[in-house]
């Protein structure tokens, strides 16, 4: 389980499957992703970072 992503997008009210949009994938492989089962990209970390206006350390720290 990525925390601080999960705590960012709800805290941000966003669903799963607009994330997923944010980064141009499937809602099934951004739920994998999230939930530590796959790992993101380093173009899809850097949108997400991009989006919730924080850096890939802080969004990504274990």
């Amino acid at each position: 389980m990525r925390k601080n992503l999960l705590i960012a997008r709800r805290e941000n009210r966003l669903t799963q499957e607009r994330a997923a949009q944010i980064i141009s994938i499937s809602a099934q492989s951004y739920y994998l992703k999230e939930t530590g089962k796959r790992d993101f990209s380093l173009t899809e970390a850097q949108l997400l970072a991009k989006y919730f206006k924080t850096s890939m350390d802080n969004l990504f720290e274990q």
